[in-house]
Formats: C-alpha cells, structure tokens, sequence
C-alpha cells in the first residue's frame, strides 16, 4: 500500500522566487533557485557578501524565509566568508533540506514578505508568474548607474554600512546588521534598509551619540 507521503507535495513548491541582498543591493532580480542565489554571493559582483550577505525565499501567498548564514557563511573566530563553488552541492542540499524543515510547520521562521521584499518582487509576486517581463522602469532601474542609485537611495546600505562600523567596530556592525531589531518590528538592519533606510540610518547614528 502506497504511502500517504507520496500524495504530498514537497513543501519547496511553495517557493516562488529567492532574492540576495548585499550592502549595495547589486542583486534586485528574483531568482529561481538557490544555487543561483549563492553564485551572486560568490560572483565578483557581490560587495562585502561576508559582511552582508543574506539569501531570503519568497513564498507564495506573502510570506518569506531568511535562509540562516551558517549555511552558506563560513565563519572563523572574526573571520568570515562565502562558502567556496567547490561546497555549493554540498550547501543548497542542506538549505534545501532546512526549508523543508521549516516549511513544513508555521512558526516565528517565516515572516510578512511585504517586509523584506523589494517593490520590483511585489509586481511579480502579484503576477504569480516567475517569467512575467519586467515594466521598462525597472529595466532602467537595474541598469542605471551607481551615482543614479545613489541619489535616489540616500543613505545609501554602504552609507549605512559605514556609520555602523565607526559606530561599533567592524564584528559587532556585522552581528547587529543581521540581528533582528524590535526598533524596525523585529526585522534586521540590513533587511530594514530595504523599506526603511532613514530609519535604519537613524539607529547608527542614536549609537554615536550613545542613545542608542
């Protein structure tokens, strides 16, 4: 008799994209796997991907996942880095094998998405549709120039960044960029940047002055 499993459907299907966020943000296109998520970590393209990288799933229905560094983060005393190429079977079986984990029950793992997902995943996630074209303003977005970004986003997550290692010191700006922030309803820095730069910004600055 077959077992009730194999009428079950793999709780990755409920993944409808990834996104990779950096300090530059120089990853906004929704991806379909993880391996394409790590590749943008490991590609010479990424910006302090050790400092910053987060890879987080996007979830049909509105909802995300963090997927946790350790998995794709090597860490050693202070030191850190990505995960070498030659480890990527190795470490998307094992994100692969937490998500089912963790999808196969609710809990705190999983948030609002409309609080970490940037607008350009909004239009795709309301199309439903992975391979939906992309609106031309968007197309201009990922193609405009550093300064462009620049001024529009001021402060900037290399701005913020910044203000955070002389604030703190290097190790603990990485910790408290990743740690979740009950001043930014419990999401971190570096996802908070995303909706809320002034505000994140804002923080550093409470730390320099010690009000924070």
């Amino acid at each position: 008799m077959p077992s009730d499993h194999t009428h079950q459907h793999d709780p990755l299907e409920r993944i409808f994209a990834y996104r990779v966020f950096d300090l530059r943000d120089r990853f906004p296109q929704p991806l379909e796997t993880v391996r394409q998520a790590l590749e943008c970590l490991q590609s010479n393209n990424a910006y302090l991907p050790d400092m910053s990288g987060e890879i987080v799933a996007y979830l049909r229905g509105g909802r995300a996942v963090p997927i946790p560094e350790h998995l794709f983060i090597r860490q050693v005393g202070n030191s850190a880095s990505v995960v070498p190429k030659s480890e990527n079977d190795r470490v998307c079986n094992a994100v692969d094998t937490w998500l089912r984990e963790t999808l196969s029950r609710e809990n705190e793992d999983t948030v609002n998405a409309s609080t970490v997902r940037p607008s350009r995943l909004n239009i795709l996630l309301d199309q439903c549709d992975p391979n939906a074209p992309e609106p031309d303003d968007i197309q201009a977005w990922q193609h405009m120039g550093e300064v462009g970004r620049e001024i529009i986003e001021a402060p900037g997550r290399e701005d913020i960044w910044d203000a955070a290692v002389k604030a703190m010191g290097e190790v603990n700006a990485r910790r408290w960029m990743k740690a979740s922030n009950p001043k930014l309803n419990g999401k971190s820095p570096n996802v908070g940047i995303e909706k809320e730069p002034m505000r994140v910004y804002e923080l550093v600055l409470q730390m320099n002055t010690g009000a924070g």
